[in-house]
């Protein structure tokens, strides 16, 4: 019995060693959005085009926002959605909130921004979404590591990673419900 329960624990610890992406992954919101509102989006141009990367992680992105059921429109879209790619050391001043689904539904009432500065290395992915009208930053989200040598990029990584950033944005678009994600 003990035998196996030792095997086991390797097989375990072997197993979560092998499939974690070793990212650190946040975000940061506005508190002065209702982000209830939103249904529809587009996207901004990629900031620096590196091969094929930009164009993976846009469908990632698309995915990620099809799931939540906001629509894809040319035509007055409530969000635009930018996303950046650094493969460099980046400093990073992020803030320390209440993760964005407590502080939508009103469970902890705290508006005073909490500045933490973050020294990123490995590279970084941020995923950001905007007011359409205002061109106002409402969210971010972000991985650091991406580019890290030591990660073990399996395929499909950046899908993972913007799956990892998507995470910690829990709503929905106006009117939709959680489902099951099925043909994309």
């Amino acid at each position: 019995m003990k035998k196996i329960f030792i095997l086991t624990f390797f097989v375990f610890v072997g197993l979560t060693g092998c499939n974690s992406l070793k990212l650190m992954v946040d975000n940061d919101y506005s508190y002065d959005t209702d982000f209830t509102t939103y249904t529809s989006y587009n996207f901004l141009n990629c900031e620096i085009d590196t091969s094929d990367i930009c164009s993976e992680i846009q469908d990632a992105i698309r995915r990620q926002m099809k799931a939540r059921g906001y629509k894809m429109t040319d035509e007055k879209p409530g969000l635009l959605v930018s996303y950046s790619i650094i493969k460099d050391r980046v400093g990073y001043k992020g803030y320390f909130q209440p993760s964005m689904e407590r502080w939508v539904n009103r469970y902890e009432n705290d508006e005073t921004y909490k500045v933490q500065t973050y020294n990123f290395g490995g590279g970084m992915i941020l995923v950001s979404l905007l007011d359409a009208e205002s061109s106002r930053l409402i969210w971010r989200g972000y991985a650091s590591g991406v580019f890290n040598k030591q990660v073990n990029k399996p395929v499909n990584y950046y899908r993972s990673v913007v799956r990892s950033i998507f995470d910690q944005y829990p709503l929905f678009a106006a009117g939709e419900k959680p489902r099951k994600i099925t043909e994309m």
